[in-house]
């Protein structure tokens, strides 16, 4: 039991080490201008700058703080999508209608035609609703991408941080644990510091399932042992 105990231990130990290093990273978000937050918005960006002129018609030249900002604070993918589309129809009009055509593959003079009504609250044709809602369906299927790429990029790229900080932590940890001379050449490759950079690279890893790990490690120690007993 000693030694199902110890792996339980140092399961509990490596989780509780990865989910410091993820907060850390988390802590990292109140860097001004986001800090980590920024990871993965370039997608939505390059995306964005597909329909640049029509976002600068609604809110002006600043339209790319204004989408960031509701990336940054973390609000639902929806509700982000949402905004665009709706910033988009308020700076649709003949003058910005092209870029929404390039990007819908639709006529641009009935676009702007479309956008000219829309513009001066005028009646619609059943048409031109259709046209204006297969633009807003590309549209929204692009920013879909966008956001995949973004949230992926993000999740990947704080883990790696995340893991970073877990090996840092872990290999200070282990060089503190026991007093030793000047560390010089190879020295760095002595049994502690690998010990202590192995704990850090499974940190992150075994963070979210630390949990589950050691509930399955006790009660299958708990069955072995009843069974020996019997």
């Amino acid at each position: 039991m000693q030694n199902i105990d110890m792996v339980i231990a140092v399961i509990a130990a490596t989780g509780g080490l990865g989910l410091a290093a993820m907060s850390l990273v988390d802590a990292f978000k109140a860097v001004p201008g986001g800090g980590v937050s920024r990871i993965g918005f370039r997608h939505i960006r390059d995306v964005a700058l597909l329909f640049d002129t029509v976002l600068e018609r609604a809110v002006g030249a600043q339209w790319e703080p204004v989408i960031l900002s509701h990336w940054i604070n973390g609000r639902a993918r929806s509700d982000q999508i949402g905004i665009v589309r709706s910033l988009l129809r308020l700076g649709l009009n003949p003058d910005t209608s092209d870029q929404l055509a390039a990007i819908g593959n639709v006529d641009p003079k009935a676009l702007s035609s479309a956008a000219g009504k829309l513009v001066k609250g005028a009646a619609m044709t059943e048409a031109e609703v259709n046209l204006i809602g297969r633009v807003e369906a590309a549209v929204e299927a692009r920013l879909d991408a966008a956001f995949d790429l973004a949230e992926q990029a993000y999740r990947n790229q704080a883990r790696i941080l995340a893991g970073v900080i877990a090996v840092v932590l872990a290999m200070i940890a282990s060089l503190l644990m026991e007093a030793r001379p000047a560390i010089s050449g190879l020295e760095w490759l002595d049994t502690r510091l690998l010990l202590g950079v192995l704990v850090g690279l499974l940190a992150v890893p075994i963070a979210p399932i630390a949990k589950d790990l050691v509930s399955a490690l006790t009660v299958a120690a708990s069955a072995v042992k009843s069974t020996r007993r019997a």
